[in-house]
């Protein structure tokens, strides 16, 4: 079976603080180390004791960490017109996102109460537009604008469509067949050279 969710408290007992707290710690600087070799990265670790006169655990060493650490604060401040970006410019990117996409929501949602209205007014379920601001009658007015100019384009393209067809020559009767012909000649051929036509011929004189 799962286990339940694990609570994560304060240990009361000092001695076993410690214990877990040495623990714990070595076994994170030794994690991060073997991280920096396999992935040959730069890293630091610095881990204080509950005691606040410890001195507390770093790796690789306290001159080490320092120069890093400075390194990267010196590395954000140096990268805020670049694509790395500190939290405040991450939220201002953040923000101006959000607001672009709620732009383009307002004007699909304006778009679609414009079409609404026009199936209202085509299927006369609408009487006027008194209950319509300027704004939504300006669109209203230019959605109706771009459909009549749709209609007189294909309008013309109709028409012009139906010229082109009328100014086209008249369909010419389909060629006899040159094997037809041969045939008939044939035909008319054996009709008045044919044997039997010669003897009835010769027999009649």
């Amino acid at each position: 079976m799962p286990l339940g969710k694990i609570t994560i408290h304060p240990i009361a007992n000092d001695a076993e603080r410690r214990s877990r707290h040495q623990r714990r710690s070595d076994g994170l600087l030794k994690k991060v180390q073997e991280l920096s070799v396999l992935c040959n990265v730069p890293a630091c670790v610095v881990i204080y004791d509950t005691d606040d006169t410890a001195e507390p655990n770093v790796w690789p060493s306290m001159q080490e960490t320092t120069n890093l650490m400075q390194s990267s604060l010196d590395m954000l401040e140096s990268s805020v017109g670049n694509k790395m970006l500190d939290r405040e410019a991450l939220l201002q990117k953040s923000i101006a996102k959000a607001e672009n996409k709620l732009d383009r929501r307002r004007s699909q949602n304006r778009q679609l109460e414009i079409n609404i209205i026009m199936n209202d007014i085509i299927a006369g379920r609408r009487k006027n537009l008194d209950d319509l601001d300027s704004k939504q009658i300006e669109e209203l007015e230019w959605v109706l604008a771009m459909r009549h100019r749709g209609i007189h384009d294909h309008v013309h393209v109709l028409r012009s469509e139906a010229v082109e067809a009328s100014s086209l020559p008249p369909s010419q009767p389909a060629a006899q067949p040159a094997s037809q012909v041969v045939s008939g000649e044939q035909e008319n051929m054996e009709g008045d050279d044919s044997p039997r036509a010669f003897l009835e011929g010769d027999s009649s004189v």
